[in-house]
């Protein structure tokens, strides 16, 4: 006789789960997982009702165990971020339309796509919920049969613990144009997790000094939360929001926890500065004046800041920039499309030289001296970046910048001469700022000109 145990249904959910088909695979997976619970719950009953049939066969069925609920979560949470990808066929949800403006679609109406991921993590959540009910049922179970007492630690075998419920977090930090609601619903897990930590933390057991609790949120966990609201691309409060949970991960950090690894890294802050980026390329206006780009750009470059002191304060320290930091900064100013982006620009370019070139052991650089910040984190014996090495891109996304802000202004008919001696003289520095970059790059020694330089 053939037995068809727990395990090999466990596989056919792994296959399904990893087999890049989406919600199919995810239905498939949970119809399998319910039947699973239906054959035990069935196989009981019969039990109860005395039927020898019932008693011969039930330990010999397929029960799912926590491996079960776990692979058919991740299988909802992958299947998010497929069909918020993939399903976009349609340009309208519930019978609104999107409207289009100058050729280009407007971003008010959540598309098809989103909202079948939303649908796929609204199913990975309710499945954890689930998940949880049956793992509460079972303990209130085995304490009433426990006639010893209420001593004995208690263990339902399906408890989620922080990978199942980053699972969920997942599902709702990876979906493609995610809303408010998307960011609103990974905050609800998050202080789920919380909750239920501190509940578990009373009776759980201690290992030199830290508390072993199953659900505790970690590094990942707000990770998670971060991309949530840096992906809410239908709210301008996202990257707010998100520089919000940043700055509390680092006060949870310096105040100390119960064994979790929360000090945030530079990939936090990485989140956080490509959500403002991303919004100023977006050039969503709130204030309807313009000014909202100039703020994002600059709360970019306070980022970019916060980490240099946080690496120069500490040898040890996790936040260290590296090429991809300055990289973001250096973009958003560009995107912003302000009169004073070339020289913001160019400050962070030759910020990002004096890195290197620290890295490297070079004090001083074609006539650019690494400044004093610097020159203390090399006596002390550290960097105040990671690998940090300026392209020849990043050398053109200065020049391009120099090129667009000539074109920013009003239109020369209409000004007076102050006005347009004004306007030179803007030109004049403008152009001197895209002649020292193109001067650093000749004479860089890890980056050459190439023919978008000169174009």
């Amino acid at each position: 006789t053939i037995l068809l145990t727990t395990e090999s249904v466990n596989l056919v959910l792994h296959a399904w789960c990893y087999s890049n088909k989406g919600e199919l695979a995810a239905e498939r997976a949970e119809r399998l997982l319910h039947w699973m619970e239906d054959l035990h719950h069935n196989s009981s009953n019969s039990e109860s009702s005395n039927i020898p049939l019932g008693e011969s066969w039930s330990p010999y069925l397929p029960k799912p165990n926590f491996q079960s609920y776990a692979t058919v979560i991740n299988a909802w949470s992958q299947s998010a971020a497929y069909e918020s990808s993939h399903s976009a066929t349609t340009n309208s949800v519930g019978g609104m339309e999107t409207k289009k403006s100058g050729g280009r679609a407007k971003n008010n109406v959540v598309s098809a796509a989103t909202m079948a991921g939303f649908e796929c993590a609204k199913r990975a959540e309710e499945l954890l919920m689930h998940m949880q009910r049956m793992h509460e049922q079972r303990q209130l179970q085995m304490v009433a049969e426990d006639y010893n007492g209420h001593s004995e630690q208690h263990s339902s075998g399906i408890q989620p613990d922080t990978r199942v419920f980053n699972l969920v977090l997942k599902a709702w930090s990876k979906i493609r144009g995610g809303t408010k609601a998307s960011a609103i619903r990974a905050m609800r897990i998050l202080d789920l997790m919380q909750e239920l930590h501190h509940t578990q933390s009373i009776n759980a057991p201690e290992w030199q000094g830290m508390v072993l609790s199953k659900v505790q949120p970690n590094l990942q966990t707000y990770k998670l939360v971060l991309h949530a609201w840096a992906h809410a691309a239908h709210t301008t409060e996202g990257p707010d929001r998100a520089e919000e949970i940043l700055r509390h991960l680092l006060s949870l950090s310096k105040a100390g926890n119960l064994g979790a690894e929360i000090a945030p890294d530079a990939e936090c802050f990485h989140i956080a500065m490509k959500a403002h980026a991303e919004s100023v390329r977006k050039r969503r206006k709130g204030d309807g004046y313009g000014s909202a780009p100039l703020e994002r750009a600059r709360k970019v470059g306070v980022l970019l800041d916060w980490m240099e002191l946080l690496a120069l304060r500490t040898a040890t320290s996790r936040v260290r920039p590296c090429t991809e930091s300055y990289r973001i900064a250096l973009s958003a100013w560009v995107w912003s499309h302000h009169v004073d982006a070339p020289k913001e620009a160019e400050g962070i370019l030759f910020r990002m030289i004096r890195a290197c070139d620290a890295n490297n052991g070079v004090g001083s650089k074609d006539g650019v001296v690494v400044d004093d910040t610097t020159t203390a984190a090399k006596a002390a014996g550290r960097a105040i970046s990671g690998p940090v090495r300026p392209e020849t891109r990043d050398f053109n996304t200065l020049i391009n910048c120099c090129s667009f802000a000539r074109k920013v202004g009003t239109d020369a008919s209409e000004e007076d001469d102050d006005s347009l001696l004004q306007r030179q003289v803007a030109h004049r520095e403008i152009f001197d700022i895209a002649e020292g970059a193109l001067n650093a790059l000749l004479a860089s020694e890890y980056a050459q000109p190439d023919p978008t330089t000169f174009s």
